[in-house]
């Protein structure tokens, strides 16, 4: 198609009609500078722009596309330029089609690399822990430990009987590092890196583990998943304190009217033995051994020193750390026989 011709062409047919630009413009519901661009060959004129001529100009489409009139001399080779110029705009119109469809496809298929990258980057990343731990002489529990690809935190929680200063000891492989010495009530921050006191990667494989040093004894800290953004969907959870719910912060009946209590944790000296309650955690020790049981996760821990044995007892599985772990059973039934059901029983009615 000849814009040049084409353009001197509808310059003629507004011309034939005494028609100013300004005049077509108007009829043409667009700017008169377009009409003066189309007519000098600067823009040329879209499908939409022929139509309007054809009608204001009663000219059909292929003489406009002709740049002529239509006779009986001409009339085929009009239609044809007229068919080469549609099968022109069609292939334009495919390739246009065409474009916008690589480029919806790019876009859609970055979308999507990024959506995947950021869930792979992010998903299962964040996890908070509880934990606990148990010595001769001293318990901790209640402690806070937020473990994420950003920052962590690491609180030491209550330590019973209470004292002012503790060490706490990272290992990693067997290779032990000094991370806090100081008060015992701490919240430590760090930053997720090579120099952080806590390795994410190797306290998820299970090869990072922390102990607490209070005078001369290392209380090994024992670590409870509590939640982790691990859902696709997350929903309400129930009203905390509905019927059959244990709350952590309630003393049982029975463990207020024999032990000796402050707010959240108490203490019973039984012949050899000494017991201790906090914030859902029963814990039994005398000499020798050291027994823990969680009531919020049912588990029960079971570490002899004499005897080097040390379990865990967790949803009916046993989990041998050290030792002879098949007398289990007798002991876990003893525990629950002299303690669960003599003071902690009634939490579950």
């Amino acid at each position: 198609m000849d814009y040049n011709k084409i353009g001197l062409f509808l310059k003629e047919l507004r011309l034939s009609k005494n028609m100013s630009q300004y005049n077509l413009a108007e009829k043409m519901h667009i700017d008169h500078s377009k009409i003066n661009r189309i007519e000098n060959n600067k823009r040329r004129p879209s499908f939409e722009d022929l139509i309007f001529y054809s009608e204001i100009f009663d000219i059909s489409l292929d003489e406009l596309i002709a740049c002529e009139r239509k006779t009986k001399q001409n009339k085929k080779e009009i239609q044809n330029k007229y068919f080469k110029y549609l099968h022109n705009q069609s292939s334009k119109l495919k390739k246009l089609r065409l474009i916008t469809i690589i480029v919806l496809i790019f876009i859609i298929v970055n979308f999507i690399g990024l959506v995947f990258l950021y869930f792979f980057q992010n998903y299962d990343t964040m996890k908070v822990y509880s934990f606990y731990g148990t010595s001769s002489n001293y318990e901790i529990n209640n402690g806070l430990f937020v473990l994420s690809k950003e920052k962590i935190y690491f609180q030491t929680g209550n330590i019973h009987p209470k004292v002012e200063r503790i060490q706490i000891f990272s290992e990693i492989n067997g290779e032990r590092q000094l991370i806090y010495e100081g008060d015992s009530q701490v919240l430590l921050r760090d930053s997720y890196g090579y120099n952080a006191f806590a390795s994410y990667h190797d306290f998820i494989k299970g090869n990072q583990k922390f102990f607490v040093a209070i005078e001369d004894e290392e209380i090994p800290l024992n670590f409870i998943e509590e939640t982790a953004n691990d859902n696709f969907v997350y929903t309400p959870k129930p009203e905390i304190g509905i019927p059959g719910e244990i709350i952590e912060s309630s003393i049982p009946e029975k463990i207020k009217e024999n032990f000796e209590c402050d707010e959240n944790s108490c203490i019973l000296n039984e012949k050899d033995k000494t017991l201790f309650y906090n914030l859902g955690i029963f814990t039994v020790m005398d000499e020798n051994s050291v027994s823990t049981y969680d009531v919020k996760t049912n588990s029960f821990i079971y570490e002899n020193k004499e005897e080097n044995i040390l379990f865990v007892l967790s949803n009916n599985k046993v989990t041998c750390e050290m030792g002879n772990c098949d007398i289990y059973v007798e002991i876990y039934e003893i525990f629950e026989k002299n303690y669960i059901e003599k003071y902690l029983k009634l939490i579950y009615n």
